[in-house]
Parts: structure tokens; C-alpha cells; sequence
């Protein structure tokens, strides 16, 4: 059980503009990386762009869901956050690889992935819940769990990239606190007693991330289903026990490059999954490539079955570049580079992403054009867009308390379902 110190009630959530990092190591690293800096500038006001984010909406998590999943963080890093300065210093040698995208170095020990996980994670994962739970109605036959198994069931959900624990908070947040599609209310089931622990219903999370993250998620999963969490109404020492029973919400962590994965290996783990998450992944992984991250995509749209939800998050505006004339860097063959040639093209996050599942996905056949669906037939649609957001605000509410000092995030949103 971590110091009472860590509940410190004088610390407030700040609202400032500073870049938040997201990265995990190579292919599972984020694209938006900040630059080593203390400054801090005034939140400018949302982008008037969004197709639906923009419009004036009641709050669908509550209050003490958002301070729940912040005391889940400070509840399992309470060391780290006894000691500041220590935490300062790691946070600030993080910031510096990531800027400089030295992503082995930035993740290569539990300090840093701890580190990175109390800094940024914890205000992600308040997001995060807020936009799952807004758009859970979208998810056809989510409640009922999986084919076969009756009313309720277990529901499968995979976060690629999710190592860092925000997705897998987020999501025990929501089936914590119920209001949703997600279903479930840890507090009810303390409140009745019904705490058995029974696996016929709950969460199968599954989390793909090409860094060690296996400890910190133990960790949190540990503090969840074993340590009591307080709600607004109780203090640290009055509660009773924890809000998520043992068996309820199971996660599985896999370390493994999905850059890299076959076919066979994207079945396995897609099979019957209901939701699938990609949050500030998906930009790291086409700017290390557009036709492996494409091709990582067709593998799952073939692997996913009828009415699963793909979500999309990442940094709003987010290009990609593909280099052009035949060789890497815009060179021809011979390596020298072609007078004249366009070098190359910069292209939209969302215009690559809704181009391979909207477009690319629905061809048929042998491709000859490494994604681009040369050779092939067209066939049946695969995938229909069911929600965008080309830029999303999280405001953290003042009432929220945490150890340090958390930023509000900015995040563009694309959602899909398999037909």
C-alpha cells in the first residue's frame, strides 16, 4: 500500500499547452514528441474543424470515474511519486530521448516505463474514457459479450501500442463506474457483496506493445482488483475494497513488433475481439513505414469478424512521408538522386488511414502494388466510418487531484466498423 503522502490534496491538475509524448519504442513509439522545455503557454480554444466533437454534449463519465483513474496511478506508483525529484529527473531524461527519437534508450528499464506511465498515462487514460464511453453506443453487440456464451459474457478488446497502461484504465474505469456500453459497475457489486470473482462475465483486454511494458500493467492490474480504491464520498482508509472483483477485467500483455506480424499471428490475436485500439500509434508506425503499416491494417481487416470497432487516436494534423523515385530517400536504384523527380509527398494520417480501409481494403485478389490494390478486384465494402473528430480537446476538470501536475491533451479521431 503506497504512503498517504501520494494523495496529496493540495496538488491540482494544470492547465497548460506542453506537448504530452507518447511512445513506446520503435514501431509502438508515438509521433508526437515534445521538445525539451519548460515553457508553458495558454490552452488556445478547440479547433472549429470537428465533424462532431465541437457540439455541445453532457458529461458521459463522471467525476469521480476521471479521480478514480487518476488515484489508480498514484495508488500503484505511490514510490515514485513519494520521491519528486527523482521523478522530475527521469521525466525530463525521457523528454530528451523522445525528442531525439531514441526510443531504446527512452524505454530500457522499468524506471523510465514507470516514469512515463504515472507522467503522461494517467492524464491519457482520463481521455480516453471519455471518448470510449461517448462512443460505446457505437459498438453493435458489445454488452453481449462473445458468440455462443449468453447474455453478458467476456468481451474481448485489443490496444496495439498500449503498453504504457492508459487504454487498459480507461477501459476498467468505464466497467468500473458502468454508463456505458461496456456495461458493469464495480461499485454496485461491493456495495451488494457480490465480489466471487466469477470469469462468465468482464473484459479480456489484450495488449500488443513492442517495449517491456509486462510490469507496469501487472502493477496496475494489481491495484485494481486488490487494493481498495476510495471514491469521492470515502477517504483512502474507509474503503472497503476494491471496486474491480478478481476475474472481472483480464489483461494479457504480448511484446511483439505488429509491424512484423503475420497473418496467422493477427488472427490469433483478433479472434473474436470486439474493439480495437490504436491510440498515438498508428503515426509513429507510418513514418516507419506507409507499406508495412498498411499491410498491418489489411491483415486486420481480414482477421477481425463482423461489428468489430476499430478506434483511432493520435496527434491532430499528423502527416506522413513517403520518399519517391524508387529508392529510399527519393534516389533511383543506382542511388543517385533524378533531377527534376519529386523527392517526396507528404500525406495525411487520416487520408493514408481511411484510404487503406475505406478504399485499398475492399479489393480482392493478388496486390501487386504493396497496398495500393494494383491487381487486384474490386469487391465487397469492408469497413464504414462511424465517427470523426479531426480535433478533440480533454479539459481536465480543476476538481481533479494528482500527485503532479498533468496537461490537458488535444487528439484527432477516426472510428471504423467491420462489416
Amino acid at each position: 500500500m503506497p504512503a498517504k503522502s501520494t494523495k496529496n490534496p493540495g496538488s491540482r491538475v494544470r492547465d497548460t499547452s506542453t506537448p504530452t509524448p507518447k511512445s513506446k519504442s520503435k514501431s509502438q513509439s508515438k509521433s508526437s514528441q515534445p521538445k525539451p522545455s519548460n515553457s508553458s503557454k495558454p490552452l488556445p480554444k478547440p479547433s472549429p474543424q470537428s465533424t462532431i466533437a465541437q457540439k455541445t454534449k453532457p458529461e458521459i463519465l463522471p467525476l469521480e470515474a476521471q479521480q478514480w483513474i487518476l488515484d489508480v496511478f498514484s495508488s500503484t506508483f505511490g514510490e515514485r511519486l513519494n520521491n519528486v525529484a527523482k521523478l522530475k529527473d527521469d521525466i525530463q531524461a525521457l523528454k530528451g530521448f523522445l525528442y531525439r527519437r531514441q526510443f531504446d534508450k527512452a524505454f530500457s528499464n522499468d524506471e523510465a516505463l514507470e516514469a512515463y506511465s504515472v507522467r503522461w498515462s494517467a492524464a491519457r487514460a482520463v481521455a480516453y474514457a471519455g471518448l470510449l464511453a461517448e462512443v460505446g453506443g457505437l459498438w453493435e453487440g458489445f454488452k453481449a459479450g462473445r458468440e455462443g456464451e449468453g447474455g453478458g459474457g467476456r468481451r474481448k478488446v485489443v490496444c496495439l501500442g498500449g503498453g504504457a497502461g492508459a487504454e487498459v484504465v480507461a477501459l476498467w474505469g468505464i466497467g468500473t463506474y458502468g454508463g456505458s456500453e461496456l456495461g458493469g459497475d464495480g461499485r454496485n457489486e461491493r456495495e451488494n457483496g457480490d465480489m466471487d470473482g466469477e470469469r462468465s462475465e468482464g473484459l479480456d483486454i489484450i495488449v500488443v506493445d513492442i517495449a517491456p511494458w509486462s510490469s507496469v500493467l501487472s502493477k496496475l492490474s494489481s491495484t485494481v482488483t486488490s487494493q481498495p480504491i476510495p471514491t469521492s464520498s470515502e477517504s483512502r482508509e474507509a474503503a472497503e475494497g476494491p471496486l474491480t472483483p478478481p476475474g472481472k477485467l483480464a489483461v494479457t500483455f504480448k511484446q511483439f513488433d505488429i509491424l512484423s506480424m503475420q497473418h496467422s499471428e493477427m488472427q490469433d490475436l483478433c479472434h473474436e475481439a470486439k474493439l480495437v485500439t490504436l491510440m498515438f500509434t498508428l503515426n509513429e508506425l507510418y513514418s516507419i513505414s506507409i507499406a508495412k503499416t498498411t499491410k498491418m491494417l489489411l491483415n486486420l481487416t481480414g482477421c477481425v469478424e463482423r461489428g468489430c470497432v476499430l478506434v483511432v487516436v493520435d496527434s491532430p494534423g499528423s502527416y506522413s512521408t513517403l520518399a519517391l523515385g524508387g529508392g529510399k530517400d527519393g534516389k533511383g536504384d543506382d542511388g543517385a538522386s533524378k533531377e527534376g523527380e519529386e523527392r517526396e509527398k507528404r500525406y495525411p494520417m487520416k487520408w493514408l488511414l481511411d484510404h487503406t480501409l475505406l478504399e485499398v481494403a475492399n479489393y480482392e485478389g493478388e496486390d501487386k502494388g504493396e497496398g495500393k490494390g494494383e491487381g487486384k478486384v474490386k469487391g465487397t465494402k469492408q469497413w464504414e466510418k462511424v465517427y470523426n473528430e479531426d480535433s478533440r480537446w480533454c479539459r481536465l476538470k480543476e476538481e481533479l487531484r494528482y500527485p503532479i501536475a498533468l496537461e490537458n491533451m488535444r487528439m484527432q479521431v477516426h472510428v471504423y466498423r467491420r462489416l
